[in-house]
C-alpha cells in the first residue's frame, strides 16, 4: 500500500503497539523458554521436558513470542522447532535481566538463594577471568553445545560428568559453564568436580549472555 493512502496513526497506538511486543516476554515461563531458545534450536516436545510444562502449555506460550517475532519455527515431519529470532533477542533478554538484577531486590534475593542451595555453592570465575591455560567444560546437554559454545570448551553434559571425571585433567584450573546468569548446571558441576579434588570454578554468565554480544573473552582459539 502507497504510504499517502495509509490509515493515519496516532503516537498512543504506537506505543501500544510497541508493547505487545514487551508483554509477549512478561511471563516467568516465557522468559525460560527464551534462555533455552537462545542455546540453540529445540523442538516442542523438548522445551517442555526441559521445563515442565506440559506440551500444550509450553506451545501456547511458544506461539505467544513467536507472534511477537521473537522466535521463529519450522516444522520437520511432525515435530516443530523453535529459535530465538536473532542475537537480537538475547540482548533483550540479557537486558531486561541486567536491570531487574540491578533494580529489583526481590529477584536478586531469589536469585542468590537459588544459587545458594549446598549442592550449587562454591567459587565462581568472571569470563575476563578466564585464560588460555585453563580447561574449559560447557555442562549443557550435547545439542546445545554442538548449536554454539564457546571456542575451545569441551563438552561434558553434567548427567554425564561424575561417569566421565577421568577425562578431566588433574594439576589444572577448570572452569564450567552452562545457559547463563540464572542458570545453575555451571555451579552444581563445578561442585562435584572439587568433590573429586579437582580445582574447579563455575562462570557466572553463559551462552545467552555471548550471544546477546557481550564481550566475553575466554582466552581460548
Amino acid at each position: 500500500m502507497d504510504s499517502w493512502n495509509r490509515e493515519p496513526v496516532d503516537k498512543e497506538t504506537v506505543f501500544e503497539v510497541f508493547a505487545e511486543a514487551v508483554k509477549a516476554t512478561a511471563n516467568g515461563r516465557r522468559l525460560e523458554l527464551m534462555e533455552l531458545m537462545a542455546q540453540g534450536e529445540h523442538s516442542v516436545d523438548e522445551l517442555a521436558r526441559l521445563t515442565g510444562m506440559a506440551m500444550t502449555t509450553a506451545s501456547a506460550h511458544l506461539q505467544t513470542l513467536n507472534r511477537a517475532g521473537l522466535v521463529s519455527k519450522r516444522r520437520e515431519r511432525t515435530s516443530i522447532y523453535y529459535r530465538i529470532s536473532g542475537d537480537d533477542v538475547a540482548e533483550l533478554y540479557t537486558a531486561a535481566k541486567r536491570v531487574a538484577l540491578n533494580r529489583y531486590p526481590r529477584l536478586r534475593e531469589v536469585v542468590d538463594a537459588y544459587m545458594g542451595q549446598p549442592r550449587a555453592q562454591g567459587p565462581v570465575i568472571d569470563p575476563a577471568a578466564v585464560t588460555s591455560e585453563m580447561y574449559v567444560i560447557d555442562v549443557r546437554p550435547v545439542e546445545e553445545y554442538e548449536a554454539a559454545h564457546f571456542p575451545g570448551a569441551v563438552c561434558l553434559p553434567l548427567a554425564e560428568l561424575e561417569e566421565r571425571i577421568d577425562e578431566v585433567p588433574k594439576g589444572r584450573e577448570i572452569v564450567v559453564y552452562c545457559r547463563g546468569e540464572l542458570c545453575r548446571l555451571a555451579r552444581e558441576a563445578a561442585v562435584l568436580l572439587r568433590a573429586h579434588g579437582l580445582d574447579a570454578k563455575a562462570m557466572d554468565e553463559g551462552i545467552v549472555e555471548w550471544r546477546a554480544g557481550k564481550e566475553i573473552d575466554l582466552g581460548v582459539a
